[in-house]
């Protein structure tokens, strides 16, 4: 999003072309979502309707009154200190409202510091000092500091609140080169990329409680549940300062400093990428303001990622329900080990998907495919969660197939069937016939044996699983089944039993052994053998 002050080197606001697509033969379901908005009264926490600015219009009543009181609320007032000589540093202090919607009573309160995982080198957050409803508390750290348990003088009931000030430290790592580079300083580009750069309550599900396991190894990293975001952050003028939500204000305060202030609505994580030098083209689709972030000699695929942008949002809205938020930032990071990440309403693109001469550049619909992929996730898990540590292939696996989808509607079935077999069957295929075997897909992510035996599985196997399902019950009964689901679960935290049940209940159908042979078993080879991937090997050129 722009941010007040700073010159633009460019800024094109593209004309309706990019607005007003076109879906030859498309499919879309007429199901309707079967949870109404809430009319209960708000509960306890803070209840302040201005948080909800960056929800659509058209969405904000129905949002507010679903979620109002009943979500932690983070007021964050921070300083941010570019690196220099040095590394990069935010000094900040965390009003946090907490919550209590785990339905039971907790003693303990938990945050994930995830900057001391060590993968990010000389990164850190320290907290320097804790206060429980004004009294001074020390925190319990844990799991290799990236834990702080937060021990309650007197225990909080279940849909009730407690107050909690943070004051604590960041420190940006330079480059980590075993992270993936979406908590980084780039010393080449000077971008900063910044997830979860602030205390975070950890993320719990009414199975598994509090996620406190290690860090992930193989896949996200983070795992939070909804909340608002009310963000305060004084950086200095000469970056452009791009974030989850929007902003609402930016006022001058000497020094070469701005301070901007910046509101989320309900989302998972508030995540901020700086850089001086990134270019802006932006277009509207629905309501929605969409920008594309991206390195001066870039233009030309900084204008086709933000056409991939808007038709991503135009699909996805049709078969999935609207996207309800005013803003989608898209950004161009440099990444590692990963060609896209996504985060609530602003997805990082990996710099080498922009040069056709990087390794990246895989084939035509690289860019294209990634960002749709990260996109779709503003739907499974950003706005409908689930816990990646423990059924990852609920969000990968499904955003993957939908994908695919998407090519269908925008480019027909060739292409459609091509991503098919380079995104899906590719990588699962020789997984399977390979020295390894198959996977279970449900299964915790660094269960996983090998890197290799989670991507193939969980990006392919389970989106395979899923074009299954599809194929079975049909695109209505699928498509109503994912409209019922994101209605049904927005804001929370749903497991693989919600999603089945969804889909069984828009198509009438058991699929409780189909679900089991595709995501509880190890039994690819009953649907595919190695003439399977000669065959895919041969349509990929291979």
């Amino acid at each position: 999003m722009p941010t007040g002050t700073q010159p633009r080197v460019l800024h094109v606001a593209l004309v309706a072309l990019f607005v007003l697509l076109s879906f030859g033969g498309a499919i879309f379901p007429n199901g309707t979502a079967s949870a109404q908005a809430s009319t209960n009264d708000p509960g306890p926490g803070d209840t302040d309707l201005a948080l909800y600015a960056p929800v659509l219009e058209r969405d904000r009543d129905a949002i507010y009154a679903e979620t109002a009181g009943r979500l932690s609320r983070y007021r964050v007032e921070a300083t941010f200190t570019p690196a220099g000589d040095n590394v990069a540093t935010i000094l900040g202090v965390v009003d946090l409202n907490y919550y209590n919607g785990t339905g039971e009573m907790q003693d303990t309160i938990y945050f994930r510091l995830y900057p001391n995982d060590d993968e990010y080198a000389e990164g850190a957050l320290t907290l320097d000092a804790v206060e429980v409803g004004g009294e001074k508390v020390t925190p319990r750290l844990t799991v290799g500091d990236t834990v702080a348990a937060i021990d309650l003088a007197e225990p909080v009931a279940a849909e009730s609140t407690v107050d909690l000030l943070v004051t604590f430290t960041t420190t940006i790592p330079n480059a980590p080169r075993e992270s993936y580079g979406m908590f980084s300083h780039d010393t080449k580009s000077g971008t900063y990329a910044l997830a979860h750069w602030g205390p975070l309550l950890a993320g719990y599900d009414s199975v598994h409680g509090w996620e406190l396991d290690t860090p992930s190894e193989l896949g996200d990293p983070v795992f939070t549940n909804a909340a608002l975001y009310d963000v305060t952050l004084t950086a200095p003028d000469d970056l452009i300062v791009i974030t989850t939500g929007i902003e609402s204000s930016a006022e001058p305060v000497g020094d070469g400093q701005t301070r901007y202030r910046f509101l989320s609505g309900p989302v998972r994580d508030f995540v901020i990428a700086m850089n001086e030098d990134l270019q802006e083209l932006s277009a509207t689709v629905d309501g929605t303001t969409v920008r594309s972030w991206f390195s001066a000699d870039n233009i030309e695929l900084g204008r086709a990622t933000l056409r991939y942008g808007i038709q991503s949002l135009e699909v996805f809205g049709q078969l999935f329900g609207p996207y309800p938020y005013a803003e989608m930032d898209i950004v161009e990071v440099d990444l590692q080990r990963a060609l896209g990440v996504e985060f609530p309403q602003i997805t990082y693109i990996a710099a080498g998907l922009y040069d056709r001469n990087s390794g990246s550049w895989r084939d035509p619909k690289s860019l294209e495919f990634t960002l749709v992929h990260e996109i779709a996730h503003q739907w499974w898990y950003a706005l409908v969660g689930n816990n990646q540590y423990q059924h990852a292939f609920i969000d990968e696996g499904l955003t993957n197939f939908v994908s695919t989808v998407y090519m269908r509607e925008i480019y027909g079935d060739e292409v459609a069937d091509f991503q098919v077999d380079r995104n899906l069957k590719m990588w699962y295929l020789s997984l399977l016939f390979g020295n390894e075997g198959d996977s279970v897909a449900n299964q915790p992510t660094d269960d996983f044996p090998t890197q290799n035996a989670y991507g193939a599985t969980i990006y392919g196997k389970a989106a395979l699983g899923f074009k299954a399902i599809h194929d079975e019950i049909g695109p209505d009964a699928f498509f109503a089944g994912l409209t019922d689901y994101a209605a049904t679960f927005r804001f929370k935290v749903a497991t693989p039993d919600d999603l089945r049940a969804a889909l069984e209940r828009a198509s009438g159908r058991d699929l409780t052994d189909l679900w089991s042979h595709w995501f509880n078993e190890a039994a690819g080879e009953q649907d595919f053998d190695p003439s399977d991937l000669a065959h895919v090997q041969e349509e990929l050129g291979l």
